[in-house]
């Protein structure tokens, strides 16, 4: 039988963690599955939202049961490791490619104000 080896405050820290780990798998895939609508803190091309919301999933995954497991009083297992590493560098590279495609689309505008108190003429 599995039981908790950890005291109370562990306990409700991984609890948290595995509820937040699962609100980022939710939110990955909600822009996986609507990549044209994705949430709010991604925008950019369709690809660009895919990879965020794919890092998410992967990032939720790993992190859930990792905390699932350190909560039954195991080691996780290797295959964590490696979902943390593949989901990290996609989540920086989707976030830079986001920013990178709003500043593209700030410059083709033109009506960008630039600096803390906009252009003088």
């Amino acid at each position: 039988m599995l039981g908790i080896q950890t005291d109370a405050l562990d306990t409700a820290g991984g609890v948290f963690m595995t509820v937040l780990a699962l609100g980022c798998t939710w939110l990955g895939g909600q822009a996986v599955l609507r990549p044209h609508r994705p949430p709010q803190p991604i925008v950019g091309p369709v690809w660009v939202a895919r990879t965020w919301g794919l890092a998410y999933v992967l990032l939720g995954i790993a992190m859930a049961a990792k905390m699932t497991t350190m909560l039954a009083g195991e080691e996780p297992a290797w295959p964590m490791a490696v979902l943390y590493w593949a989901a990290g560098p996609l989540l920086i590279f989707s976030v830079t490619a986001a920013g990178a495609s709003q500043w593209r689309a700030r410059r083709r505008a033109g009506g960008a104000v630039s600096g803390r108190h906009g252009r003088h003429k």
